[in-house]
């Protein structure tokens, strides 16, 4: 004769780890700490993420300034006409240009 067991109240079998009140507390308390581990993951994603866009628009507003010209060159900048220096000597501003370095007369 067969005989079907539909909960383990009561009886412990080795597959279950034993029933009961401590069994069932003991499947309730994996249950809750298998949430809390899911939850750390999700948040420690989280942090990661919100991380990695916060390096991103610091990255881009540094890459707006260097190109908008928050820095200027002090060469750049100058006049590119002929000066004297405190010899008499005419001093030439070479400036920088898409095919390479020039001098303006």
């Amino acid at each position: 004769m067969m005989h079907a067991h539909i909960s383990t109240i009561g009886f412990k079998t080795r597959r279950t780890g034993g029933g009961g009140v401590l069994g069932s507390l003991k499947r309730g308390l994996a249950l809750v700490a298998a949430f809390i581990v899911g939850a750390l993951v999700l948040f420690a994603a989280g942090v990661i993420a919100l991380a990695t866009a916060i390096v991103g628009v610091v990255i881009a507003f540094v890459a707006m300034l260097i190109r908008f010209g928050a820095w200027n060159r002090s060469s750049g900048s100058a006049p590119a006409e002929a000066s004297m220096n405190e010899t008499g000597e005419s001093v030439l501003e070479a400036r920088r240009t898409a095919r390479g370095w020039t001098v303006d007369n």
